[in-house]
């Protein structure tokens, strides 16, 4: 921690006075009726205040002289895991309109499941069967929110 958390907290709480001001521009509108600018006007209000406590905690290492160095902040990283997290959410990003919601999301559920946390074939299935079915569930049936339609929706529903 320190000078530079001190910095990049400045750029996020800029950021998120931007974000606050275009908001407001847009109309919040009210709790009952929110306007276009509602939710993203709270998202650069708690985005000021997460950067200030950086910046608070950069000034408060800063002075004590303890703080963390950056090579020690990553080391025991993951590289590789999180590589393959990021390709297989673009793949997932890419697949998503052709295979359609259920399938895309099982697939991905499963090689996160088994390839970055391992656990049984059994229990990466299972989970993600239902984790994906309860959110179509949700959000394609009870929410009506409209998800793309892959082989295995037709076949289903």
């Amino acid at each position: 921690m320190g000078k530079p958390d001190q910095v990049s907290s400045l750029f996020w709480s800029i950021l998120g006075l931007g974000v606050v001001y275009l908001s407001y521009r847009l109309g919040l509108g009210t709790l009952t009726h929110p306007g276009p600018g509602f939710l993203t006007f709270w998202s650069g209000v708690i985005l000021c205040c997460l950067s200030a406590v950086v910046f608070f905690q950069g000034v408060r290492a800063q002075r004590g002289g303890t703080g963390v160095t950056l090579p020690q902040r990553w080391a025991g990283m993951a590289w590789p895991k999180s590589v393959y997290v990021i390709i297989a959410l673009l793949a997932y990003v890419l697949t998503f309109t052709y295979l359609g919601f259920l399938l895309s999301t099982i697939v991905l559920l499963i090689f996160l499941f088994k390839g970055i946390e391992p656990e049984t074939w059994r229990r990466a299935f299972l989970s993600a069967g239902l984790s994906s079915f309860i959110s179509y569930i949700l959000f394609g049936i009870w929410l009506q929110v409209q998800l793309p339609r892959g082989l295995l929706e037709k076949l289903l529903f």
